[in-house]
């Protein structure tokens, strides 16, 4: 799924790859890193060979190569966010490099980020201890999610 044709159109469709950062994604990177007390939060796009980070708290970088993507679990979910309260009890991420190695993620939470129908990224958190997330924080995380793809779908009517 992450090769769809369809899906990686939607997602040059929107001319945000490589662009600039923008405040409006940096704040609700911000807010979510408060809201969930984590520190690592990403708005993360999902190309065929990266996962590129239009906006991220608490890291440097600004994209990672394919095989080392979180995000890549909601090719495999139809779910619309996916919880690891703790990431070495989980199979699909208890032998990633950054789980067994720096910078020790334990837990990750994602929201899928959908745009025309097509998953063209996700908004997620890191942290690097185990942790339980109440009801009400997956519903934060739920609602930024949604302010993410309304920024995106912005960006693609003005283009």
């Amino acid at each position: 799924m992450r090769d769809d044709a369809s899906r990686l159109a939607e997602l040059r469709r929107l001319a945000i790859l490589d662009s600039s950062p923008e405040r409006a994604y940096d704040d609700i990177t911000r807010l979510l890193a408060t809201t969930l007390a984590v520190p690592i939060t990403l708005v993360n796009l999902l190309d065929e060979h990266r996962d590129w980070f239009k906006s991220c708290s608490g890291i440097q970088q600004t994209e990672s190569p394919r095989i080392t993507s979180f995000c890549e679990a909601f090719f495999n979910s139809t779910s619309d966010v996916i919880v690891v309260e703790d990431t070495l009890q989980d199979p699909r991420f208890a032998d990633h490099p950054f789980v067994a190695g720096r910078p020790f993620i334990r837990s990750y939470v994602a929201a899928r980020l959908v745009v025309s129908g097509q998953t063209v990224g996700t908004l997620c958190a890191y942290d690097v201890q185990p942790r339980q997330l109440a009801s009400q924080q997956i519903d934060h995380l739920r609602v930024m999610a949604g302010a993410v793809v309304e920024l995106l779908r912005s960006r693609a009517a003005s283009a």
